[in-house]
């Protein structure tokens, strides 16, 4: 199995109905989940899941992107967010610091929306940085002055929040989504049909906690979305997205680079051909 989602680099052939690009072209992308993945030399991508690398950026950096994007962008329409009804539009997002809090921050300020971080005190300056007006402690109990005020809701950090999250919705919010949930757990422990029945026995117990007249709830996954990546690539050609590199190991060095990971450093971590 060949891991990895996220690639980045220069056209070497191109399939014969493939007309979007042409040998020589930067581009940048995501591969679905499969065994099939992108930490390789070469990597052989479907056309739709790629854009163009804008003249401005490193490919490297680019490579950083698609993956958390679209699962954050994901997240976002799942909870009722899109670029189009997104303006003035309070929105709270737990875990702000990390890969995909930032890249929500970027997004919903470029949207119009007006964000609420929750992130630890050293993180503070990265956050408005990245697009928030307000910034809360996560130490220091959160949640206690924050309920009932937000459109939409967003937890990138940890399921044990998840209550307390829905309960800073206001009435007849939009909604709210998690990227972190017990589904996949609940699979690995009960198998298909105990993990389906716990799985949905949770999803009933959150929606009974959601404020009156709120409509969407929603655990989301990964999966390739050619309108985020699209987003992805306009937000991109404008400098309103990045993510901190922490290190670029060289491919040889895979499992220097795993290991670095495992330490949970700061900064993503390239692997460079």
């Amino acid at each position: 199995m060949t891991l990895g989602n996220d690639f980045a680099g220069t056209i070497v052939a191109v399939g014969e109905r493939v007309t979007a690009f042409a040998v020589g072209d930067r581009v940048y992308g995501v591969k679905p989940v499969s065994r099939d993945g992108s930490h390789a030399s070469h990597v052989v991508a479907n056309a739709a899941c790629a854009r163009k690398a804008p003249a401005h950026s490193s490919a490297q950096d680019l490579a950083a992107l698609p993956y958390g994007f679209i699962t954050m962008w994901l997240a976002a329409r799942a909870a009722g967010l899109t670029r189009e009804n997104a303006a003035g539009k309070k929105v709270l997002v737990h875990g702000a610091s990390g890969g995909l809090g930032t890249l929500a921050l970027q997004t919903l300020s470029a949207w119009g929306a007006r964000v609420t971080a929750i992130a630890k005190a050293s993180d503070f300056s990265a956050c408005r940085k990245a697009g928030a007006v307000e910034v809360v402690d996560r130490t220091q109990n959160p949640f206690a002055g924050l309920r009932g005020e937000f459109d939409a809701t967003l937890n990138f950090a940890t399921w044990d929040d998840e209550a307390a999250l829905l309960s800073c919705l206001r009435e007849g919010a939009l909604g709210h989504a998690t990227t972190l949930h017990p589904l996949l757990q609940n699979f690995d422990e009960a198998g298909w049909v105990g993990g389906a029945i716990r799985t949905l026995n949770q999803k009933r117990e959150m929606r009974k906690r959601l404020p009156k007249g709120a409509r969407n709830y929603a655990w989301v996954l990964f999966r390739p979305e050619a309108e985020a990546l699209s987003e992805m690539a306009r937000l991109a050609e404008l400098g309103r997205l990045s993510l901190p590199i922490g290190t670029r190991t060289p491919l040889r060095e895979a499992a220097e680079a795993f290991a670095h990971v495992r330490r949970r450093p700061a900064g993503r971590t390239l692997l460079i051909p």
